[in-house]
């Protein structure tokens, strides 16, 4: 096991331990469906951390925001970063200066108990691929869904054929809208 992925471990397993016990102790929850469920929950929830490749922490290729703070926005090609991430709290994403270039780019986005706003342009070839885990997410021709399984959404200029910008959004336990400009 890589000692750099274990404390991510560690920390959803308490993660989850913890929630089952608040909302035991707090709802003073006994019922029989209760266990159930909660467990259900909690593999669920773990299962799609697992294949989304939720990452804590901060390494040299990503831009974080923990709590509230300034819109990301990369102006030129080389700002680019592979992985944006939005943790407890409000953030934004902006990649509507991102160009298509000479081959396809992919962008990574992960909201974790926070809301997301991702901005992109409506007359470039994108495609956002939502992978959620309990999550609400709205797209930008006002369809707002909790989804349990993956969902895409594609630019009207988008084509299988073509370059495009592709953007991955992994979204835990909050909210993501997504706007074209």
């Amino acid at each position: 096991m890589n000692l750099s992925i274990a404390p991510t471990i560690i920390g959803i397993i308490l993660f989850g331990v913890g929630m089952f016990f608040f909302l035991r102790y707090f709802f003073k929850l006994n019922s029989v469906v209760y266990k159930p469920v909660g467990v259900f929950l909690i593999i669920l929830v773990g299962v799609q951390m697992m294949f989304s490749e939720l990452r804590f922490g901060n390494d040299p290729k990503s831009n974080t925001i923990v709590g509230k703070g300034p819109a990301i926005s990369p102006a030129t090609p080389d700002e680019i970063s592979d992985t944006y991430n939005v943790y407890f709290g409000i953030g934004e994403n902006d990649f509507t200066g991102i160009p298509v270039g000479n081959g396809n780019t992919f962008i990574e986005t992960n909201t974790f108990l926070a809301k997301s706003n991702i901005y992109i342009r409506g007359d470039l070839p994108v495609r956002v691929l939502i992978y959620p885990t309990l999550g609400v997410v709205t797209l930008p021709n006002g369809l707002r869904f909790i989804p349990f399984f993956k969902k895409v959404y594609k630019t009207r200029a988008y084509s299988e054929d073509e370059r495009a910008i592709t953007i991955k959004v992994n979204v835990t336990l909050g909210s993501v809208e997504i706007i074209e400009r």
